[in-house]
C-alpha cells in the first residue's frame, strides 16, 4: 500500500475514536505529530476526507465529524471489490465465475468506450453471494490491451483483471444508477421471481490517461444489503 493510503486509513481511524466519543477532529499540527507526517501532507488527507462526507472543515473553528457514517456498513459512492463490500455488512461474501469468454468488441461499444473496432474484449458473468444467498449479478468487459489473454483469474476483481490484460490503474469510474426488472435468465441465476424489480449500475473505469479499462452492467437484489451514499452539503445559508 502506498503512505496515502495508510495515511488516509489512520486518518479514518482517528475520525471513527472522535464520532464514538462525539469530540471533533485534532488540527492539522496535532495530527501531524501524533501521525509522524507532514503538515501538507496531512492537510491533504483531510481534504480527501471531507470530499468523502467524513468531516467539515471552516476556517477557525474545530473540524466537525459526521456521526452518522458510523450507522453505515458500506458506501455505494466508493467502488471496492465486491468480496469487500459484502464482508464489510457482516456476511460471510462469495462470488462464482458463470461464464468467461473473449469475444470481438461490437461497434455500438468501440463508439461508447472509445475502444478501437476489432479489439478483442474478455466477457465474464460473476455472481456475489452472501451467506450463500445471491445478491448480486455482474457481466463484466476488459478490452485486451495489447496482451494475449493468458493465465488470467476469472474470479478475480475487474481491477485486477483489468492490469492483467494491459491497463493501466483505474483511477475513476462513471457510474450510472438505474432501475430493471428481472429477465427470466437473470431470474434464475439470482434465484428470484422473474420480473422482480433490482437496482441496476452501469460503470466504467477509466485510467489517468482517459482510457476505458472496463465496463459493467450490474444487478443488486433490492434489500439484500444495506449501503448508502454519503455527499456533503454545500449551499448557501439563505438558501432553502
Amino acid at each position: 500500500m502506498s503512505d496515502k493510503v495508510s495515511l488516509d486509513d489512520r486518518l479514518r481511524d482517528v475520525w471513527r475514536r472522535a464520532a464514538e466519543e462525539g469530540t471533533s477532529m485534532p488540527g492539522e499540527s496535532t495530527l501531524a505529530l501524533d501521525l509522524e507526517m507532514s503538515r501538507p501532507a496531512v492537510r491533504e488527507a483531510l481534504v480527501r476526507l471531507e470530499e468523502r462526507g467524513y468531516i467539515r472543515r471552516r476556517k477557525g473553528a474545530d473540524t466537525v465529524v459526521n456521526t452518522s457514517l458510523l450507522n453505515i456498513p458500506a458506501r455505494f459512492d466508493r467502488q471496492v471489490d465486491k468480496l469487500e463490500l459484502i464482508r464489510s455488512t457482516g456476511r460471510d461474501p462469495g462470488v462464482e465465475v458463470l461464464s468467461h469468454e473473449i469475444t470481438p468488441i461490437t461497434v455500438d461499444e468501440a463508439v461508447e468506450f472509445e475502444v478501437a473496432p476489432g479489439t478483442p474484449v474478455l466477457r465474464l458473468t460473476k455472481l456475489w453471494t452472501a451467506d450463500g444467498r445471491p445478491v448480486m449479478l455482474a457481466r463484466d468487459c476488459v478490452p485486451l490491451a495489447g496482451r494475449r489473454a493468458v493465465g488470467y483469474d476469472p474470479s478475480e476483481s475487474i481491477f485486477s483483471l483489468a492490469l492483467s490484460l494491459g491497463h493501466e490503474h483505474i483511477e475513476w469510474e462513471v457510474v450510472w444508477p438505474g432501475a430493471d426488472v428481472l429477465s427470466e435468465a437473470d431470474a434464475r441465476a439470482l434465484g428470484r421471481p422473474e420480473g422482480e424489480a433490482v437496482l441496476t449500475v452501469e460503470l466504467t473505469g477509466v485510467g489517468r490517461s482517459g482510457r476505458t479499462g472496463y465496463w459493467s452492467s450490474e444487478l443488486h437484489v433490492k434489500g439484500a444489503l444495506r449501503y448508502a451514499m454519503v455527499r456533503s452539503v454545500k449551499v448557501d445559508r439563505g438558501e432553502r
